[in-house]
Formats: structure tokens, C-alpha cells, sequence
């Protein structure tokens, strides 16, 4: 008989388990980073950064002892941006790469310049603005098929309604044809384009009294 998953706020202690979450959900995007295997503490030290953010908006789903998925969905995203810079996160991130901790050289520090830059644009752009977003959500390879994704998105969303937010925004990949199914079923629909370095990615909004 399979374990039951449990949904629950994400702490300190369950970073290591997202940052492998992550890596195991999203192979091609390390690849695109860095091309080679890393140590699992960067992707760790840059959850931190959505926790500091917003605690209250980063989630887990669990297997027994295994974290099985996860789900940020900050109610106000730009807080993001300010918690990484005032908080010390970019010179604590900075310190892993420059003292040799992360192995890691100079491309990945230019993509993800590149990148942030471009999520900080979309997020002030006045055109499908919404500073409620599904930022990131992954189900470990394991665990997938078992309902896990729908019941994170259940229960980030569950959060954003709480905190009063009308629209929500996502992004995803336009060949990511599970997830973009699954965000329909949601009440999503695509309203747009964007892209960073790694290619294009549909703009999807859910408005209020959608269904899902």
C-alpha cells in the first residue's frame, strides 16, 4: 500500500530535500546552467531566499520521510527581489561562488543575471501584471503520477485566496504539455509569451471565481 502524501509549510530543515526536488524535476535547466552536476546546497541557499521571502508561501509535500514536491506561491513577488538584496542572500550566494564552495564558473553567474533581470522586468510590467504568482512547483520523478502536483497547486492556491489575491500568473514551458494541462484544469489560460535564455515560456492567469 503506498504512503499517504502530506501537505505541509516548508522550513529550514526541508531546503535540502526541495534543492533535490529541483535538480531531479528540472535536469535540462541545471544542464543549461552549468552542464555538469552540482552540489545540491546551491539550489538550497536560493530556496532560502523564497523563505526569507515569504514563509508562509513555500510548501512540501511529503512521502514518509522523502520530500516528494514543492510549491512557492509568494502573494507578492517583488518581495523576492528585495529579500535577496537587503537580506544578504546575493553576497552569501556570491561568497559560495567566488570562494570555489558551489563549482561553479563564470556562465552560470551570466545566465542568471541575465534571467533575473528578465523575471524583473515581467514582474513590473503593467501588461498581465499580478504580483500573486506560482513561482515554482516540481514533483520529484518518483513521485510522479500520484496526484502530488494537483494537490500542491491545491493548496498554493488555497494560500493565495487566503491572502485575498485576484489573479494569479504562472509561466511554463510551451512543451510542457502535463503542466500546461494541469494548470487548465486549474482554471488557467495562456495569455501570453515571455522568454529568458533557456527559451520561451507561456504566460498563463487564472482569474477570480476560476474553478479548479
Amino acid at each position: 500500500m503506498a504512503e499517504e502524501v502530506q501537505y505541509r509549510s516548508a522550513t529550514r530543515d526541508d531546503l535540502p530535500g526541495i534543492a533535490e526536488v529541483f535538480q531531479a524535476a528540472f535536469p535540462e535547466s541545471v544542464q543549461h546552467y552549468v552542464g555538469h552536476p552540482i552540489p545540491p546546497d546551491v539550489f538550497a541557499d536560493i530556496f532560502a531566499i523564497c523563505l526569507d521571502a515569504e514563509p508562509e508561501a513555500l510548501f512540501t509535500a511529503t512521502v514518509g520521510a522523502r520530500t516528494a514536491g514543492y510549491i512557492f506561491a509568494p502573494m507578492h513577488l517583488t518581495r523576492l527581489f528585495r529579500t535577496a538584496l537587503w537580506r544578504g542572500h546575493l553576497l552569501r550566494l556570491f561568497w559560495g561562488w567566488a570562494s570555489g564552495r558551489y563549482r561553479l564558473g563564470w556562465q552560470p553567474v551570466r545566465i542568471a543575471m541575465r534571467n533575473m533581470l528578465s523575471v524583473y522586468r515581467d514582474a513590473k510590467a503593467p501588461e498581465l501584471f499580478s504580483d500573486a504568482r506560482i513561482f515554482s512547483v516540481a514533483v520529484h520523478p518518483d513521485f510522479q503520477g500520484r496526484g502530488v502536483g494537483g494537490g500542491l497547486l491545491r493548496v498554493g492556491l488555497a494560500y493565495l485566496e487566503a491572502q485575498g489575491a485576484r489573479s494569479v500568473r504562472l509561466e511554463v514551458r510551451p512543451h510542457n504539455a502535463a503542466a500546461v494541462h494541469l494548470y487548465e484544469k486549474f482554471g488557467f489560460s495562456t495569455r501570453g509569451m515571455t522568454h529568458d535564455t533557456q527559451g520561451e515560456w507561456l504566460i498563463m492567469v487564472r482569474e477570480p471565481g476560476a474553478q479548479g
